[in-house]
């Protein structure tokens, strides 16, 4: 997923709260990809599970 009109920070501070939220189990990891996806869309982009 490429998003460009996120700056860098932003991105990691998405990343720290998915990551805290899935190590205390408050979301499962097909909800981590909707929230992903959102976020995504948003920006043009799209997520693609591959599993």
């Amino acid at each position: 997923m490429t998003l460009p009109e996120l700056h860098e920070s932003t991105i990691d501070q998405i990343r720290t709260l998915l990551r805290y939220l899935k190590e205390t189990d408050l979301l499962k990891n097909k909800d981590i990809l909707m929230c992903l996806d959102i976020i995504a869309r948003e920006h043009g982009g799209e997520v693609i599970d591959k599993n």
